[in-house]
């Protein structure tokens, strides 16, 4: 158990990070890669990551955010339910890919 509140304080310090470079650096765009994620988040954790991670996006003006699918189904299951707890209702646009060449494509043609 203690195992999996390391990693879970892990995860927390890194989207942590990646929430304040958001608000720092303000891109237009955020691709979240997820394709070789192997571990699904609790229930908790993936509330957490949603809101830490939508807060970062809303302070950096992010207009979209796009995730490309863990190859693994639970770890997908998991990243789309982190994404049903994101708010959208400030015009942050969301999109999920299954593959990184259709979310770079979606990605090109939302920036023009």
């Amino acid at each position: 158990e203690s195992a999996n509140i390391e990693k879970e304080e892990d995860v927390k310090e890194i989207i942590h990070d990646i929430s304040i470079k958001l608000s720092e650096n303000k891109p237009k765009y955020y691709i979240a890669n997820q394709k070789y994620k192997e571990i699904a988040y609790s229930v908790d954790l993936q509330k957490w990551v949603a809101e830490e991670l939508y807060r970062g996006c809303i302070e950096g003006a992010v207009e979209y955010a796009v995730t490309v699918e863990s190859e693994n189904i639970a770890v997908s299951i998991s990243n789309d339910q982190m994404i049903d707890e994101a708010d959208t209702t400030t015009g942050l646009k969301l999109a999920t890919f299954h593959d990184e060449e259709e979310a770079m494509k979606w990605m090109k043609v939302s920036l023009e």
